[in-house]
């Protein structure tokens, strides 16, 4: 049985930080945080002197040695798949979320998490089309926004399955949205995370997605393709050298127009077998004991903390 806390309103509070302008770290931290809800959780972006009993901070290394050395334990998670490449900072627990399906690479002193899964798992059932996920961090620039939809576009009209959803998520995702809908005028455009969101996900026959851990993940729980596109930034790249590492059975989109017709059959072939991603996924984390619950064991972590400080 897992440790238990008394409902919201005992005060207790936990501060939620994640990388600042990473769609992904956010990502993460908000499913960790949906299993946080007998406390009060405050936003460190939005009150970072705020006093706490504890803080979960993901990937923001500074921010985790600053908070940790103020007396507020910490709680770190790379969400990243891979440990931070500054090394680990001062926390009192340190997390990895690294999904079942990469090759394990353990690390004394660090607990890794396995899978951190969305709250609600979707399953796909109405096929009407691609749904294109993109992470828009909060330095992103219109041209580059529009120029990975285009990438996305034109492999989907090719491969005769077009867009019928966006959704864009991370800080710069509202001040982009009027550009992805004059450049996709048939697609329904999503800026947040909320049940719309995950309707289009569960409508959706082909997930086309930014490199990311989590698109793996939500491509998995839906039971559909993924095919990624190319990354923007750093932290993207990351993500991209990562999922190359796992052997996983993705269509990955390259953006170069000499490639346009091998990426169209590749998208094609993934259609007629839609279940080949999850499938892998599902025996790789069996062999490893991962059972996606990531968010709740670091979630776990959290309550530990809160009631008998290490």
């Amino acid at each position: 049985m897992g440790t238990r806390l008394t409902p919201a309103g005992t005060g207790l509070k936990v501060l939620t930080a994640a990388l600042p302008g990473d769609p992904e770290s956010q990502t993460v931290l908000r499913w960790i945080c949906a299993h946080l809800t007998e406390v009060e959780l405050v936003d460190g972006s939005e009150a970072p002197d705020t006093r706490a009993d504890v803080a979960v901070i993901c990937d923001d290394t500074a921010r985790a040695e600053h908070t940790e050395r103020a007396g507020t334990a910490v709680v770190f998670v790379s969400s990243t798949g891979v440990p931070p490449a500054k090394g680990w900072p001062s926390a009192r627990i340190r997390c990895l979320h690294r999904p079942g399906w990469l090759p394990d690479a353990p690390e004394r002193g660090v607990h890794r998490a396995g899978t951190v899964a969305p709250p609600r798992a979707v399953r796909a059932r109405h096929g009407r089309g691609a749904l294109i996920r993109l992470a828009v961090p909060d330095t992103v620039e219109a041209e580059d926004c529009t120029r990975l939809l285009r990438t996305a576009g034109a492999a989907l009209d090719d491969a005769g399955h077009p867009a019928f959803a966006v959704h864009l998520y991370g800080p710069g995702s509202t001040r982009l949205a009027d550009a992805v809908t004059a450049l996709l005028p048939d697609a329904t455009v999503f800026t947040d995370d909320g049940p719309a969101a995950e309707r289009a996900l569960a409508d959706a026959s082909l997930l086309v997605a930014s490199p990311s851990l989590t698109g793996v993940t939500l491509a998995q729980t839906a039971r559909i393709p993924l095919a990624v596109l190319p990354p923007y930034g750093t932290v993207q790249q990351q993500a991209a050298d990562v999922l190359g590492s796992a052997g996983a059975p993705l269509v990955v989109l390259s953006g170069d127009p000499a490639h346009r017709t091998a990426e169209a059959g590749a998208l094609r072939g993934a259609l007629e077998t839609p279940e080949e991603l999850a499938q892998w996924a599902d025996t790789a984390q069996q062999a490893a004991g991962d059972d996606r619950r990531g968010g709740q064991r670091i979630a776990r972590r959290v309550r530990q903390l809160l009631l008998a400080p290490m």
